[in-house]
């Protein structure tokens, strides 16, 4: 339970993450009401761009290893009692 409840929150922050960038805010902005804003804050989308490719791949590396640490401090664990 505590595994999904893991992964459904790093699925939800990866879309979080990705509605801050401005490319998809457009493509959920022209689905929803058939209107675009206009792209002035170009900066800053960049840089939410880039924080959402880099959560995107290295998300299942961190996660990964956390996993992998907690297991290896579990059966350290068991191994002393």
């Amino acid at each position: 339970m505590m595994m999904l409840m893991l992964i459904f929150s790093f699925i939800s922050a990866g879309l979080f993450y990705a509605s801050r960038v401005p490319a998809i805010q457009n493509e959920i902005s022209m689905f929803m009401t058939g209107q675009v804003t206009d792209g002035s804050e170009e900066e800053a989308g960049r840089m939410a761009q880039i924080a959402f490719v880099m959560f995107t791949y290295t998300s299942p590396l961190l996660l990964a290893g956390a996993i992998s640490i907690s297991v290896t401090a579990l059966r350290w664990y068991e191994r002393r009692r």
